[in-house]
């Protein structure tokens, strides 16, 4: 039978029939898991505009096993897939004999007697139940008045010990404190792919702020998590080449989501962050793991 389905509906079953879970399809085809919601619902206006749009869907049906130029013709056209849908018949239906065939009123009523040891079993299941609770509550220790009182002379002693060895560790500190001195911010990359790097952000205080810079005729979108950046993400040009995004207060990491790393250039707080393993000339992931700073004596 010849049906006519959305671009989405054919992504989705093929993707179904593959047996791939999204968090899988995310693996495979380096699409954000909300990307592929959008293409699968055809909800265009979640992606941030129609160059992705189409180089999402042509990343993602190639990688599905599909035809990828059919599906950026039926998008250009605004127009449906057509496809054959077969039914099986022998799944849908399932014949019963009718020697086999079991009708309500036929089956047999248990007597009362049937029951009597299960109920007996749970009546004497709930009398060990109530049992169990009275012991334990006639039986519970009171707390004698000895013991807040000698709670509250060791509480006495300790805030006297303890004044005594703040003083003395104030004393030490600021003896040592010359010595201490604050460890150099580093921006080092622990995992690489041609798609996704992980980097680890080390003795950097808050705020702390990722700085974004297109090379000339460059067109790159930049998505960032815990940030300032909008959930829609910015695209940089020759008119706006340049975005700070600055990582939320206390934050310990930010995914970086890029349309492509191909003419860009990233600092954070000032310290550039190595960009070569990322080859690839189409969308790519960068995971930041954030330390904050740490002293060194």
């Amino acid at each position: 039978m010849v049906a006519i389905k959305t671009i989405g509906q054919v992504l989705k079953e093929k993707r179904t029939q593959l047996g791939l879970g999204l968090s899988e399809a995310e693996q495979l085809t380096q699409i954000q898991k909300l990307y592929i919601v959008a293409l699968e619902t055809d909800d265009y206006q979640a992606l941030p505009g129609d160059f992705y749009i189409k180089a999402y869907l042509k990343q993602y049906a190639e990688k599905l096993g599909l035809n990828a130029e059919r599906i950026i013709q039926a998008y250009d056209e605004g127009k449906g897939i057509t496809v054959e849908d077969k039914d099986d018949i022998q799944e849908t239906y399932h014949f019963v004999k009718p020697s086999e065939r079991v009708e309500p009123e036929e089956e047999e009523q248990k007597p009362w007697q049937h029951y009597v040891p299960i109920i007996s079993l749970s009546a004497v299941a709930l009398l060990i139940l109530v049992g169990v609770v009275t012991a334990v509550i006639l039986n519970r220790p009171e707390t004698p008045d000895l013991i807040t009182n000698d709670y509250a002379y060791s509480n006495t002693a300790s805030t006297a010990k303890k004044a005594k060895s703040s003083q003395t560790a104030k004393r030490e500190t600021s003896s040592s404190s010359s010595s201490s001195t604050a460890a150099a911010p580093t921006v080092s990359v622990t995992q690489a792919t041609t798609t996704a790097i992980t980097a680890q952000v080390s003795n950097m205080t808050d705020p702390i702020t990722v700085s974004f810079s297109a090379a000339a005729g460059s067109r790159i979108w930049v998505g960032m998590t815990n940030s300032n950046v909008s959930a829609g993400g910015q695209i940089l040009t020759d008119g706006a080449n340049t975005l700070d995004g600055v990582i939320t207060t206390g934050a310990t990491s930010s995914v970086i989501t890029l349309g492509t790393a191909q003419g860009l250039t990233i600092t954070i707080n000032g310290t550039p962050l190595d960009l070569s393993a990322l080859t690839t000339t189409g969308a790519s992931k960068i995971t930041l793991q954030i330390d904050r700073t740490t002293t060194t004596s």
